[in-house]
């Protein structure tokens, strides 16, 4: 017979997190650029293309050189359209596109200073043919150190991934913070370490793995034609996720842009952001 721990321990093991498709709403899209003319049609033509699987009657509002001035000017575009989706480009309006520092002072403010999400292309300044612009969205990646329950991040993926395309789902659960609780452990004569490191890790990587597997399931019930790829590892730096994004010729990156204070840009997102600067990223 279970004890009272054993019983309570079985019965959180049963209850599972399980995903719950929520599909974005996008009827207007709002596109930001320092570009004028030519420029502009072409940076905003390979946006559009990005986003081709979303509904076609999407509106698209955009605002180029000459029609906005300021961070202040950039948010009041904002409170002004009530965008679903905002599509812009890292160091708009700077030159330092040259050096993969930052995004920028008018990403930060867009990112930090409204809940709406944005799609960030690679710079057309750096880019000048948008060599990107024939990405057909056929490999899209969802990534999050934490993605078990987040529906949202999950449900935008499956929104601009093109049908029959693929949709990689990664849960990277942090090596470092895993090793110093090793570590602690360790120290605790009445605990097996070997044991304990190999039951933490199989229920760690577990919850992740059946979160992944039920989203599988709804957005096949969805009736969305998506080929779900799943990555649950144990990593945590950039090259670990930049290693998955180069292997699996990802055409857009999808994360969560800020930790849930909404006072930071969410710590591996922001280091994403910065490096990768030729692969277009999703932003919610």
């Amino acid at each position: 017979m279970l004890n009272v721990d054993e019983f309570e321990s079985a019965f959180r093991a049963a209850n599972k997190v399980s995903f719950r498709h929520v599909p974005p709403t996008v009827r207007r899209v709002l596109a930001i650029a320092d570009l004028a003319e030519t420029e502009l049609d072409d940076w905003v033509d390979a946006g559009r293309r990005l986003l081709v699987a979303l509904d076609g009657k999407v509106e698209w509002v955009v605002h180029g050189a000459g029609s906005w001035s300021g961070v202040e000017g950039v948010l009041r575009l904002v409170e002004e359209t009530s965008p679903d989706l905002i599509v812009s480009y890292r160091n708009l309006n700077s030159d330092a596109w040259k050096w993969a520092y930052s995004l920028g002072v008018y990403l930060n403010a867009l990112t930090r200073g409204t809940t709406v999400p944005v799609l960030v292309t690679p710079n057309p300044h750096a880019y000048p043919a948008m060599s990107w612009q024939h990405s057909r969205t056929d490999s899209v990646m969802v990534v999050n150190d934490s993605l078990t329950g987040d529906d949202a991040l999950i449900s935008w993926g499956a929104a601009i991934a093109r049908p029959g395309g693929e949709l990689h789902l990664t849960h990277m659960e942090h090596d470092e913070i895993f090793a110093r609780y090793m570590d602690a452990i360790s120290k605790i004569p009445e605990i097996d370490t070997d044991t304990a490191r190999a039951t933490l890790m199989a229920h760690l990587l577990k919850e992740p793995t059946e979160y992944i597997e039920s989203a599988e399931a709804k957005l096949a019930e969805a009736g969305l034609e998506l080929q779900v790829r799943k990555h649950v590892r144990m990593g945590h730096r950039v090259r670990d996720y930049r290693g998955l994004v180069e292997e699996h010729e990802v055409d857009v990156l999808v994360f969560p842009t800020l930790e849930e204070d909404r006072l930071a840009l969410h710590g591996v997102a922001y280091s994403l952001a910065v490096e990768l600067v030729s692969t277009p990223l999703l932003m919610v």
